[in-house]
């Protein structure tokens, strides 16, 4: 079947008369050409053998050209033409390119999945000139002629067998005899090259992809303090900088980031991806609008796997004996003043395929277990199978709402999958209240205490099934929650007109149940700085910090100095920028100023940086005031 569907392929590819693609590279200086051909199995032999990918599979193809001059200039490989290249089922290749030294590396290996190589292709370094080559879900028929990427097998792990998974510019340009081997790792398949070439020149510059925004959606009315903005990786990024209602934040590495400590109105952002050759442009600018937000009072807890060992426990007897391996989560509280009843309990990346499987139980100071969600009904391996996954908050079974007032939604199994996020009325199910230890009442009718609170996911059905919390918080009707980081003082203007703006994603926690992350923005490219900080400004007035300076110092001695930092950007611009993950450091430095910190705590954070003409040769921008939390 393999041999017929490539002949049908070349047979539509002569009637087509079909045009192969140029293959140049722009960064190619020369290229030594007329590398002989032949077939991929010598000699007709099966193919296949070997064992991948510990042992090469035998009757391989080797072609060798000799390179007697390098072009002016060329310092790389670049590029490895392969010229009339035919094999049916890509897949089943790995070509190997060998330098005069005898090092060893991997052009193409085994990608494309069923199709088939029927024309002229080129290979260069990943994210230079070249586009990704088909993977086994996107490739049917023939691969056009062309200019690829390089191909490697995540399966092969660069240096297996001494062949290193290398970018073709790394390649030292050489004098010499260059080799290419061809390995067919599958038998029943077959295929041949006319002839091939080695291309030399100097190493790619490539700027990552833009990225492409994923979420929020465009122009989306959100209820909610805090909002994590989504993107598709970039190809060649390795990292990303996130710029939301002007202010920028650097070298985030994975593709989210969660604004937080939002209030009512309008927000724009948008995202870059970075390498080390630079920055990709910035995506289209995207919106959301957070609601007007009653004030609620929140204490935050941890989360973990559910259950507690990834599949491990014992499952219960619905519903008089509750299963084991339980995610349990306890957090100190105390009742904001005013508060009256609990508003609502936020489950925060919550995800388990079939919620129906699960109970969420809130245990209050005084023991009581309290039901939120119990849709188990004792139906073991049936039930509801929508899966929860995103962010939901709990609200009172019968006039819960949200925090923009709008009614929780009642849970109705099928209608979505993943269950719909955002506010969910409380849910009994058929639980008779009692059961267990634990007891259906209405959130708005809980007893409010200070003290320890338990959230506790129970995972009735053990096999299969399973999920995560990322945190939860318990929400009264008042105390508006812990205020966001407050920036206080005034920044300097910088020799070159910067206003350096500094800002905390998060207020910090004495146990790290958030993660607060300073930033700086619009600061004087190519400088050095660093963040410091001290624990109490009582009666103290911001100085000026030196004659003539437009910097002020606004944090009262001691201090305690976080490690130097490059501000990036560019010299004599306002595209530098600081960053400093503030629980990284304090774990960094257990003896640093103010550990071990305790709720209620305060914090006064600057930072200063290189300005060598200013007076003193340096300014500070603003401050921000940090309060810890639980």
């Amino acid at each position: 079947m393999r041999l017929t569907k490539f002949l049908s392929g070349v047979l539509a590819l002569v009637a087509s008369a079909l045009v192969l693609s140029d293959v140049s590279s722009a960064q190619t200086i020369g290229c030594a050409t007329g590398g002989p051909g032949g077939l991929h199995r010598t000699n007709g032999s099966t193919g296949g053998g070997g064992a991948y990918p510990t042992t090469f599979p035998p009757n391989e193809f080797e072609t060798s050209l000799a390179v007697s001059t390098l072009p002016v200039g060329a310092t790389r490989v670049t590029e490895i033409k392969l010229n009339g290249m035919t094999h049916t089922w890509a897949s089943d290749l790995q070509v190997v390119l060998t330098a005069p030294n005898g090092s060893r590396y991997n052009v193409f290996t085994r990608g494309g999945g069923g199709c088939d190589f029927f024309g002229d292709y080129a290979f260069v370094p990943p994210c230079t000139t070249g586009v990704p080559f088909p993977d086994g879900n996107t490739c049917f028929g023939i691969i056009p002629g062309g200019t690829y990427d390089q191909v490697f097998d995540p399966f092969w792990g660069s240096g297996t067998q001494g062949v290193d998974d290398v970018p073709l510019d790394t390649i030292p340009a050489a004098v010499g005899t260059w080799k290419l081997t061809f390995y067919d790792w599958v038998a029943g398949d077959f295929g041949s090259l006319q002839s091939w070439d080695i291309c030399f020149g100097t190493p790619q510059i490539a700027l990552p992809a833009v990225p492409n925004t994923t979420g929020p959606a465009n122009g989306s009315s959100l209820c909610a303090s805090s909002v994590t903005l989504t993107w598709d990786a970039a190809n060649c990024a390795t990292s990303y900088d996130v710029e939301v209602n002007g202010v920028v934040t650097t070298g985030l590495t994975n593709t989210s980031f969660t604004a937080s400590g939002l209030t009512a109105g309008n927000y724009n952002w948008r995202v870059r991806g970075v390498s080390g050759s630079g920055s990709s442009a910035y995506s289209a600018m995207q919106s959301f609008t957070i609601a007007t937000l009653t004030a609620w009072g929140c204490t935050s807890g941890g989360g973990g796997l559910i259950p507690t060992s990834g599949g491990g426990g014992v499952e219960g007897v619905w519903p008089f004996t509750l299963p084991t391996g339980e995610l349990a989560s306890t957090t100190a509280v105390v009742v904001p003043s005013g508060a009256t009843r609990i508003s609502g309990v936020r489950l925060n990346g919550l995800t388990h395929t079939w919620s129906g499987d699960n109970q969420i139980v809130l245990t209050s100071p005084a023991g009581v277990n309290y039901n939120l969600f119990q849709e188990v009904d004792g139906v073991f391996g049936g039930g509801c199978g929508d899966d929860f996954n995103g962010d939901y908050v709990i609200v009172d079974a019968t006039t819960g709402v949200d925090q923009c007032g709008i009614p929780g939604a009642s849970f109705v199994c099928g209608t979505s999958s993943p269950v719909t996020a955002g506010a969910i009325l409380q849910y009994y199910g058929a639980w008779n209240s009692g059961d267990a230890g634990i007891v259906n009442v209405d959130l708005n009718n809980i007893p409010i205490a200070s003290g320890n609170w338990t959230l506790t996911i129970y995972d009735w059905f053990l096999v299969g099934d399973n999920g995560t919390l990322g945190s939860w918080e318990l929400c009264f009707d008042a105390g508006g929650g812990p205020s966001g980081p407050v920036t206080y003082c005034t920044s300097s203007t910088t020799t070159n007109g910067c206003t350096p703006a500094i800002a905390a994603s998060a207020q910090p926690s004495a146990t790290n149940a958030t993660a607060p992350l300073l930033t700086v923005s619009s600061v004087e490219g190519a400088k050095q700085g660093l963040f410091f900080y001290g624990l109490d400004n009582t009666g103290f007035s911001p100085l000026q910090w030196g004659p003539g300076s437009s910097s002020f110092l606004c944090v009262k001695s001691p201090t305690q100095r976080t490690f130097a930092q490059a501000s990036g950007g560019i010299a004599n611009t306002c595209s530098g920028a600081f960053s400093q993950d503030w629980n990284a450091f304090q774990a960094s430095l257990p003896g640093a100023l103010g550990q071990p910190f305790a709720a209620g705590d305060k914090v006064y954070v600057q930072a200063w940086f290189r300005d060598p003409p200013a007076p003193k040769t340096t300014n500070l921008s603003d401050a921000v005031e940090l309060t810890v939390q639980p």
